[in-house]
Protein backbone atom coordinates (compact mmCIF):
# COMPACT_ATOMS: atom_id res chain seq x y z
CA UNK A 1 0.00 0.00 0.00
CA UNK A 2 1.34 3.41 -0.98
CA UNK A 3 1.80 5.76 1.95
CA UNK A 4 -0.19 8.98 1.68
CA UNK A 5 1.88 12.11 2.21
CA UNK A 6 0.18 15.12 3.73
CA UNK A 7 0.51 18.13 1.37
CA UNK A 8 2.09 20.37 3.98
CA UNK A 9 5.44 22.13 3.73
CA UNK A 10 8.04 21.90 6.49
CA UNK A 11 8.74 25.02 8.51
CA UNK A 12 12.26 25.47 7.13
CA UNK A 13 10.87 25.39 3.57
CA UNK A 14 8.35 28.09 4.47
CA UNK A 15 11.01 30.29 6.06
CA UNK A 16 13.30 30.06 3.01
CA UNK A 17 10.51 30.80 0.54
CA UNK A 18 9.21 33.78 2.51
CA UNK A 19 12.73 35.18 2.88
CA UNK A 20 13.45 34.74 -0.83
CA UNK A 21 10.30 36.65 -1.85
CA UNK A 22 10.38 39.09 1.10
CA UNK A 23 6.75 38.03 1.71
CA UNK A 24 5.63 39.30 -1.69
CA UNK A 25 3.16 37.37 -3.83
CA UNK A 26 4.94 35.70 -6.74
CA UNK A 27 2.09 36.52 -9.15
CA UNK A 28 0.77 40.00 -8.39
CA UNK A 29 3.92 40.97 -6.44
CA UNK A 30 1.87 42.50 -3.63
CA UNK A 31 3.58 42.92 -0.26
CA UNK A 32 1.50 40.52 1.83
CA UNK A 33 3.04 40.63 5.28
CA UNK A 34 1.32 37.89 7.30
CA UNK A 35 -1.41 37.46 4.64
CA UNK A 36 0.61 35.06 2.49
CA UNK A 37 0.34 31.35 1.76
CA UNK A 38 2.77 28.78 0.42
CA UNK A 39 0.93 26.98 -2.38
CA UNK A 40 1.71 23.71 -4.13
CA UNK A 41 2.49 24.26 -7.80
CA UNK A 42 1.61 20.69 -8.80
CA UNK A 43 -0.95 18.92 -6.63
CA UNK A 44 -0.65 15.68 -8.61
CA UNK A 45 2.89 14.78 -7.52
CA UNK A 46 2.95 11.50 -5.63
CA UNK A 47 4.95 10.90 -2.47
CA UNK A 48 7.10 13.24 -0.43
CA UNK A 49 8.24 15.31 -3.44
CA UNK A 50 4.94 17.17 -3.34
CA UNK A 51 6.36 19.10 -0.38
CA UNK A 52 9.75 19.84 -1.98
CA UNK A 53 10.80 23.48 -2.08
CA UNK A 54 10.78 23.41 -5.89
CA UNK A 55 7.03 22.66 -5.78
CA UNK A 56 6.27 25.67 -3.57
CA UNK A 57 5.21 29.18 -4.57
CA UNK A 58 4.33 32.05 -2.18
CA UNK A 59 0.98 33.61 -3.07
CA UNK A 60 -1.49 36.10 -1.65
CA UNK A 61 -5.00 34.86 -0.85
CA UNK A 62 -6.50 36.18 -4.10
CA UNK A 63 -3.83 34.72 -6.39
CA UNK A 64 -3.93 31.38 -4.58
CA UNK A 65 -7.65 31.23 -5.32
CA UNK A 66 -7.09 32.11 -8.99
CA UNK A 67 -4.46 29.41 -9.39
CA UNK A 68 -6.66 26.78 -7.79
CA UNK A 69 -9.92 27.53 -9.63
CA UNK A 70 -10.07 26.88 -13.35
CA UNK A 71 -12.85 25.12 -15.22
CA UNK A 72 -11.28 22.99 -17.96
CA UNK A 73 -14.76 22.22 -19.33
CA UNK A 74 -15.54 25.88 -20.01
CA UNK A 75 -12.16 27.60 -20.07
CA UNK A 76 -11.85 31.37 -20.20
CA UNK A 77 -8.48 33.02 -20.22
CA UNK A 78 -5.31 30.98 -19.74
CA UNK A 79 -4.59 28.76 -16.77
CA UNK A 80 -1.35 29.24 -14.87
CA UNK A 81 0.78 26.23 -15.85
CA UNK A 82 3.48 24.85 -13.50
CA UNK A 83 6.30 26.00 -15.78
CA UNK A 84 5.02 29.59 -15.79
CA UNK A 85 4.43 29.58 -12.04
CA UNK A 86 8.02 28.50 -11.44
CA UNK A 87 9.37 31.10 -13.85
CA UNK A 88 7.37 33.90 -12.20
CA UNK A 89 8.43 32.67 -8.76
CA UNK A 90 12.11 32.72 -9.73
CA UNK A 91 11.68 36.22 -11.15
CA UNK A 92 10.40 37.47 -7.79
CA UNK A 93 12.99 35.50 -5.80
CA UNK A 94 15.78 36.97 -7.92
CA UNK A 95 14.48 40.50 -7.42
CA UNK A 96 14.74 40.18 -3.64
CA UNK A 97 18.00 38.20 -3.38
CA UNK A 98 20.30 39.41 -6.17
CA UNK A 99 21.83 42.01 -3.83
CA UNK A 100 23.14 39.10 -1.72
CA UNK A 101 25.37 37.89 -4.59
CA UNK A 102 28.83 39.50 -4.78
CA UNK A 103 31.09 39.50 -7.82
CA UNK A 104 32.90 36.15 -7.93
CA UNK A 105 35.81 35.61 -10.31
CA UNK A 106 36.64 31.99 -11.14
CA UNK A 107 38.99 30.64 -13.76
CA UNK A 108 41.32 27.88 -14.92
CA UNK A 109 44.95 29.06 -14.93
CA UNK A 110 48.48 27.71 -14.73
CA UNK A 111 49.65 30.94 -13.07
CA UNK A 112 50.12 30.62 -9.32
CA UNK A 113 49.39 33.47 -6.91
CA UNK A 114 53.15 34.11 -6.73
CA UNK A 115 53.17 34.52 -10.56
CA UNK A 116 55.07 31.26 -11.17
CA UNK A 117 53.71 28.67 -13.60
CA UNK A 118 52.14 25.40 -12.50
CA UNK A 119 53.43 22.43 -14.52
CA UNK A 120 50.74 20.95 -16.80
CA UNK A 121 48.89 18.51 -16.55
CA UNK A 122 48.62 19.69 -12.94
CA UNK A 123 45.86 22.25 -13.53
CA UNK A 124 45.16 25.27 -11.36
CA UNK A 125 41.77 26.70 -10.39
CA UNK A 126 41.48 30.22 -8.98
CA UNK A 127 38.45 31.72 -7.27
CA UNK A 128 38.10 35.21 -5.80
CA UNK A 129 35.47 37.13 -3.84
CA UNK A 130 35.82 40.57 -5.44
CA UNK A 131 33.83 42.66 -2.96
CA UNK A 132 33.79 43.81 0.65
CA UNK A 133 30.21 42.76 1.13
CA UNK A 134 28.70 39.43 2.19
CA UNK A 135 30.19 35.96 2.65
CA UNK A 136 28.87 33.24 0.35
CA UNK A 137 29.36 29.59 -0.52
CA UNK A 138 30.27 28.79 -4.13
CA UNK A 139 29.71 25.41 -5.76
CA UNK A 140 31.80 24.72 -8.86
CA UNK A 141 32.21 21.98 -11.42
CA UNK A 142 34.99 21.50 -13.97
CA UNK A 143 34.36 19.11 -16.85
CA UNK A 144 37.21 18.28 -19.22
CA UNK A 145 36.27 17.92 -22.89
CA UNK A 146 37.98 16.61 -26.01
CA UNK A 147 36.44 16.59 -29.49
CA UNK A 148 33.15 17.81 -28.02
CA UNK A 149 32.85 14.96 -25.50
CA UNK A 150 33.21 15.04 -21.74
CA UNK A 151 36.19 12.84 -20.82
CA UNK A 152 36.92 13.66 -17.18
CA UNK A 153 35.74 15.33 -13.98
CA UNK A 154 38.13 15.71 -11.02
CA UNK A 155 35.40 15.30 -8.36
CA UNK A 156 35.26 16.97 -4.94
CA UNK A 157 35.26 20.77 -5.17
CA UNK A 158 35.17 20.41 -8.96
CA UNK A 159 31.94 18.38 -9.02
CA UNK A 160 29.79 20.58 -6.72
CA UNK A 161 30.23 18.09 -3.88
CA UNK A 162 31.99 20.57 -1.60
CA UNK A 163 31.60 24.34 -1.53
CA UNK A 164 34.22 27.06 -1.50
CA UNK A 165 33.67 29.23 1.60
CA UNK A 166 34.23 32.74 0.29
CA UNK A 167 34.53 35.61 2.75
CA UNK A 168 34.68 39.21 1.44
CA UNK A 169 37.93 39.95 -0.40
CA UNK A 170 39.11 36.34 -0.12
CA UNK A 171 41.12 34.73 -2.95
CA UNK A 172 42.34 31.14 -3.11
CA UNK A 173 43.62 28.49 -5.50
CA UNK A 174 43.09 24.78 -5.89
CA UNK A 175 44.39 22.27 -8.40
CA UNK A 176 43.69 18.90 -9.96
CA UNK A 177 45.49 16.47 -12.24
CA UNK A 178 44.37 15.62 -15.78
CA UNK A 179 45.04 11.90 -16.44
CA UNK A 180 47.84 10.96 -18.84
CA UNK A 181 45.41 9.06 -21.10
CA UNK A 182 43.80 12.42 -21.97
CA UNK A 183 47.03 14.41 -22.29
CA UNK A 184 48.85 11.84 -24.41
CA UNK A 185 46.29 11.64 -27.24
CA UNK A 186 47.23 15.21 -28.30
CA UNK A 187 43.66 16.35 -28.93
CA UNK A 188 42.70 19.87 -27.85
CA UNK A 189 41.74 20.01 -24.17
CA UNK A 190 39.06 22.37 -22.93
CA UNK A 191 37.48 22.84 -19.51
CA UNK A 192 33.86 23.86 -18.98
CA UNK A 193 33.37 25.69 -15.66
CA UNK A 194 29.98 25.94 -13.98
CA UNK A 195 29.39 27.82 -10.75
CA UNK A 196 26.51 28.67 -8.48
CA UNK A 197 26.61 31.13 -5.61
CA UNK A 198 24.69 30.18 -2.46
CA UNK A 199 23.62 33.30 -0.59
CA UNK A 200 23.19 33.68 3.18
CA UNK A 201 19.52 32.61 2.93
CA UNK A 202 20.42 29.39 1.08
CA UNK A 203 19.27 30.38 -2.41
CA UNK A 204 21.36 29.16 -5.34
CA UNK A 205 22.25 31.65 -8.09
CA UNK A 206 23.53 30.05 -11.31
CA UNK A 207 26.31 31.83 -13.15
CA UNK A 208 26.90 31.40 -16.88
CA UNK A 209 29.19 28.49 -17.82
CA UNK A 210 32.66 29.39 -19.07
CA UNK A 211 34.99 27.48 -21.37
CA UNK A 212 38.78 27.57 -21.04
CA UNK A 213 41.10 26.02 -23.64
CA UNK A 214 44.67 24.86 -22.96
CA UNK A 215 47.36 26.25 -25.28
CA UNK A 216 50.60 24.28 -25.15
CA UNK A 217 52.72 27.06 -26.69
CA UNK A 218 51.97 29.51 -23.89
CA UNK A 219 51.54 26.77 -21.27
CA UNK A 220 48.37 28.44 -20.09
CA UNK A 221 44.61 28.60 -20.73
CA UNK A 222 42.62 31.09 -22.76
CA UNK A 223 38.95 31.94 -22.35
CA UNK A 224 36.71 30.89 -25.23
CA UNK A 225 33.64 33.16 -25.33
Amino acid sequence: MQRTVSPKFKEDVKIKCFLWCDRHCCLCKKNCGPDIELAHIDQKINGEKINDIDNAVPLCYDCHAKVGHYNTEHPRGNKYKPKELKARREQVYEGFTRHLVPIIDFRITQILLNEQLRKFPDVGFQISHMERSLPVHVLTSVDIFQKGKKVYNPGGHYAKRQSWKMNPGFKTQGHFQIPDRIVNNQNRISAILNAEVVDEYGRHHLLLPMEWVYEASSKNWWYNP
